[in-house]
Order: C-alpha cells, then sequence, then structure tokens
C-alpha cells in the first residue's frame, strides 16, 4: 500500500496550530470536514495519481468522516479541540519533515475554510459528488460506513 504524503493526524493537529495562532477554535465536526477538504484539494492538483492519506473517508450523516480521526477526536464531543491536549508536534518539524507544496495546499484550506462555522462546512460537504453517491439510498441520518469515493470526487472537479 502506498505510504501517506502525511496522515489525517497530523493534517489535524497542523490546522490546530493555525487555529490557535489565529485565535480560533475548531470543533471535532469541523475538523473532519477540513480534513476532507484538505485531501479533495490534494486528489484534484494531483489529477488523481496521488493521494494526501490512504484511509478511505467514509459518507457519515453529518459529512466526510475519516474514521480514525473520528476515533482520536470523539472525546471532545461537539467541543472545540484542546489544543494543550492534543498537539504533540512543533509547527517549524512539522514543515520541515514536509515538502512545501503539501504545507502551501494545508494553508489553503485552512484560509479558505476557516470563515466558515463547522454546520457550513457540514452543508458545503452535502452538495459534494461523492458524499451524495455514496449516501444514495439512505436516510438522511442514517448511519453508514459507505465509502467516498476518489472517482466521484474527480468528476466533480475534473482539474
Amino acid at each position: 500500500m502506498p505510504k501517506d504524503i502525511v496522515t489525517p493526524l497530523e493534517i489535524a493537529k497542523y490546522f490546530l496550530i493555525r487555529a490557535e495562532k489565529d485565535g480560533e477554535l475548531i470543533t471535532p465536526l469541523k475538523m473532519q470536514k477540513l480534513v476532507y477538504f484538505a485531501y479533495v484539494f490534494y486528489l484534484v492538483s494531483k489529477k488523481g495519481k496521488e493521494k494526501l492519506f490512504q484511509e478511505p473517508i467514509q459518507a457519515w450523516p453529518a459529512g466526510p468522516v475519516v474514521p480514525s480521526l473520528y476515533r482520536e477526536l470523539k472525546k471532545y464531543g461537539s467541543s472545540p479541540i484542546r489544543v494543550d491536549k492534543f498537539v504533540d508536534i512543533d509547527e517549524e518539524e512539522f514543515i520541515d519533515e514536509n515538502e512545501p507544496e503539501v504545507i502551501d495546499l494545508l494553508n489553503k484550506v485552512y484560509e479558505s475554510c476557516e470563515k466558515w462555522t463547522a454546520f457550513e462546512l457540514v452543508t458545503i460537504s452535502h452538495r459534494e459528488k461523492g458524499w451524495l453517491e455514496a449516501r444514495k439510498g439512505l436516510e438522511p441520518y442514517e448511519k453508514t460506513s459507505n465509502v467516498i469515493l476518489d472517482k466521484h470526487i474527480l468528476e466533480q472537479y475534473p482539474g
């Protein structure tokens, strides 16, 4: 299996560092959407030839979810993620360990999405073809582990 360029957990920690510097708070719900959009932006920028990370993203009722990240963040419920308890990486170290292209992409995603609330990002994600296709035939609040397919993301954003 190909290696992750960066893990969903590392992406979340980097976004929290950015948010703390900006005086912003991020809930687990918003974080899931930020990580999803980072995945989408990267996949589209690479025309589907590379993924930011390998873990499948599932189409849950509240939008796209990375299950491993959900497990890490569920203890926060709907409260903001505590940076002091969650982030164990240094921003400069993270930047040094990753390609400038990845850092630029993460910064663009963060800057594009920071102005939206978690619920606005949920609404946006519910318009995404990948999420819609994975939820076909399901009730709005029906649980599923259906995966959002890269091909549907790329069909929506042919690049």
